[in-house]
């Protein structure tokens, strides 16, 4: 056959370039119009049964009688003839690959794909993120993988100052740290993930690292990184941070690098300050000072701080030396002037508040940190490098121990300072208070840590600003007559009007769930309408149960509703398959509302007054359509509301009595007044329905003491159909079977046939 090569290369290489160019218009179409890969495969078949068919025909007809003796082949056609093996081979190559990618084609569609539709149902996120990764490397144009991919995940961004930080991240479920290369990154990809953290991201530089704690992103400012002492945690600068202690919001901080030392103050290190004369250098001490009015000097002032026989040192030392063997344990019995003193000689700092909160993991969420291996609630001290409370930063004993001072006054006349972190001898819960106390106040249990900044930061603005806080006792505070009270409620009134209401049913959600969105005028003088999103399961026979859900926070500093049904299916699922319908207004002020509210916090301005009683004029007018589905079960109306949703039930549940049933999660009474004719303090008593109430005693946004228990025992509900559970060891986050269990239980015992 290839002795006519010529010919033979002829043939070969039109049928190459006819086979190339046609399969890759048949890949195309089959493509763009989602044909079954098995026709692609069949396709492929007859041509490569062409090819052969012409190959034979080409050999017979071209075969040269045996009798023919042929010349010697010359050079060129030697080389004809390898050309011919070449293509040959090429266009069975080609033959193979089209005819291997109709397979892994028909693979996507009858095996693949059903296998990430059933991940996403189930919510297994990650399957769903790494599989449709790895696809579209082969399938970058598939919509459908790239549906997927978008369901399944969403980008971050990260940019530091200054830029070019090695970016490290850990993905949700891996073991293996991942190099992106150098800051910024405004696109990384990452799954959603349901049982486990995200992500993580790590920066480097120089030998140095500030590993970032789980699930969080942004802007970092890292000045000063490589510049961090040993025996220091470093913390890069954050922009507009929401940072609070129980009762006291800040609002948005923004604040410089920083590094704090793991490990408070030793008796030994304190010993150097002492005996280099630390307590007759003028240099390191504040004095002179005004404090409550009066003006103290060092001359004066500096003989108050003596130990148990008059010498210089801390309250528990004896003729200037620490007990005995207590080298490491932490240095006590001092006060905030020898602290700062302390902090001069060695050219540092004391932490400010923010700084401390920061590091404490305080900072970003009410949720806590844990702290069972911390020795609050003891009655002895642990040495300074004790690992066994050691927090993500590696900062050990921050919380107990001995309370840490800091800089920031309390009120405007230096009568108080802040002192954190609760010691040895306080209650857990105390770890996350904000405490005050005398400048001169030496009690044992008082300490200190060290903090380091760099000289491209300017902190002193935080460092003097002062804390303004007044504990409130809501327990002391006198009610209101039943009269008042009418007055106050009738504030959530409204004319009554057609609803007018226009429901729309949506797509694209899983297919077990029904989902609509409806909308209606508001009940008071606006330019939006009110709208919200209902979910329930397509599976359920009969009526179904309406659950009213409140939201937390989040709705507030989000200008979007896209999530709301996904976190209904996400975090309700054990409702609707129980045949409940979850509705969920966008209530006044959250979600892409217009928006009067800054925070959930109260305050006594007429902006937050009026926008409460919109909110619940809100509440009252969904009841109102609510009240007219004759696929509900109106009888068994029931409320649902976590965190800012707990705290607005102490109102909303006293304005209308339709809602039979409460079901609350963590939360409180809010030590933040408000004016009085909305202050929960007040509603909260006229409450009667059942009401539930699950809370974490270290909550680190609603104190146990001063928030939780008022709420507890000004809840008007009789004592017989209140359930009040208290976690101990849990703070801001009560964990989900908890609230399964509870959640159905409750709501079975008081529904009504």
């Amino acid at each position: 056959m290839f002795n006519n090569s010529n010919k033979y290369f002829q043939f070969i290489s039109g049928f190459l370039a006819f086979g190339f160019t046609f399969l890759q218009g048949i890949d195309w179409a089959f493509k763009k119009y989602s044909i079954d890969g098995i026709y692609f495969n069949i396709v492929v078949s007859i041509l490569l049964l062409a090819f052969v068919g012409s190959v034979i025909f080409f050999f017979f007809r071209n075969k040269i009688p045996n009798k023919r003796k042929l010349d010697k082949s010359t050079k060129k056609t030697k080389f004809l003839q390898i050309g011919n093996i070449v293509l040959t081979t090429l266009l069975l190559s080609l033959f193979l690959y089209f005819f291997t990618k109709g397979n892994r084609s028909e693979n996507l569609l009858n095996t693949s794909l059903p296998e990430i539709n059933a991940a996403l149902d189930r919510g297994d996120n990650l399957f769903v993120f790494t599989r449709t990764i790895e696809l579209l490397k082969s399938y970058p144009e598939n919509e459908l993988l790239q549906s997927y991919l978008k369901k399944s995940s969403y980008k971050i961004t990260v940019e530091t100052v200054p830029e070019n930080i090695d970016l490290f991240i850990l993905y949700g479920g891996d073991t293996t740290w991942t190099h992106l290369g150098k800051t910024p990154s405004d696109s990384v990809l990452v799954a959603s993930l349901q049982t486990m953290d995200d992500y993580q991201i790590k920066l480097a530089t120089n030998g140095h690292e500030f590993l970032v704690p789980p699930q969080q992103s942004g802007k970092f400012i890292v000045n000063g990184l490589s510049e961090t002492p040993l025996g220091y945690s470093f913390f890069p600068g954050l922009e507009d941070r929401f940072m609070w202690f129980p009762g006291i919001y800040f609002g948005k901080i923004s604040y410089a690098p920083f590094a704090i030392s793991k490990t408070e103050v030793a008796n030994k290190e304190y010993q150097k300050f002492l005996s280099s004369g630390g307590y007759t250098n003028p240099e390191y001490w504040d004095f002179p000072m005004d404090v409550d009015g009066t003006k103290y000097t060092f001359e004066k002032t500096i003989l108050r701080f003596t130990d148990k026989h008059g010498q210089s040192g801390p309250a528990n030392w004896s003729y200037g030396k620490y007990p005995e063997n207590q080298g490491d344990y932490p240095v006590t019995g001092i006060s905030w002037f020898e602290a700062r003193a302390y902090a001069r000689y060695r050219e540092q700092q004391l932490p400010n508040v923010f700084q401390w909160l920061v590091a404490a993991e305080l900072s970003h969420s009410g949720i806590l940190p844990e702290i069972v291996n911390s020795n609050l609630k003891s009655t002895i001290l642990r040495e300074v490098n004790d690992p066994r409370d050691e927090n993500f930063y590696g900062i050990k004993n921050i919380a107990g121990n001995v309370k840490e001072w800091a800089t920031n006054p309390h009120g405007e006349v230096n009568n108080k300072f802040s002192i954190l972190g609760g010691a040895y001898y306080d209650n857990d819960y105390n770890f996350n208070d904000y405490y005050s106390t005398s400048p001169f106040d030496r009690s044992i249990g008082n300490g200190t840590r060290l903090v380091t900044v760099f000289e491209s930061t300017d902190v002193d603005s935080l460092n003097t600003l002062s804390i303004s806080y007044n504990q409130r006792d809501i327990l002391a505070e006198s009610d209101v007559s039943d009269e008042v009270f009418e007055v106050y409620r009738a504030q959530f009134d409204y004319n009554n009007f057609p609803l007018d209401v226009k429901l729309e049913t949506l797509t694209g959600y899983e297919e077990e769930f029904a989902v609509e969105r409806f909308q209606m005028p508001t009940p008071y003088k606006n330019d939006e309408p009110l709208h919200g999103y209902i979910v329930y399961s397509k599976n359920h026979k009969g009526k179904l149960k309406p659950i009213i859900q409140f939201p937390g926070a989040r709705s507030i500093y989000t200008n979007s509703d896209e999530g709301i049904v996904k976190g209904i299916i996400k975090g309700n699922n054990y409702l609707l398959k129980e045949g409940y319908a979850i509705i969920h207004p966008a209530y006044y002020s959250t979600y892409n509302r217009k928006k009067t509210l800054k925070s959930w916090w109260a305050n006594e301005s007429e902006e937050y007054k009026d926008t409460i009683i919109k909110i619940g004029k809100d509440y009252k007018r969904s009841i109102d359509y609510i009240q007219t589905r004759k696929d509900f079960d109106f009888n068994n109306l029931s409320y649902m509301g976590l965190s800012w949703g707990s705290i607005m039930s102490n109102t909303l549940l006293a304005i209308d009595d339709r809602v039979k049933i409460a079901f609350i999660c963590v939360g409180g009474l809010q030590v933040q007044k408000s004016k009085k004719e909305i202050e929960p303090a007040i509603f909260i008593r006229r409450i009667k329905i059942p009401v539930m109430h699950i809370t974490g005693k270290l909550d680190g946004v609603f104190e146990y003491e001063n928030s939780q228990i008022p709420m507890q025992k000004l809840l008007g509900t009789p004592k017989t159909d209140q359930k009040m559970i208290v976690l101990e060891g849990v703070g801001h986050g009560i964990p989900k079977d908890t609230i399964v269990v509870n959640h159905l239980q409750w709501l079975k015992k008081y529904e009504v046939d």
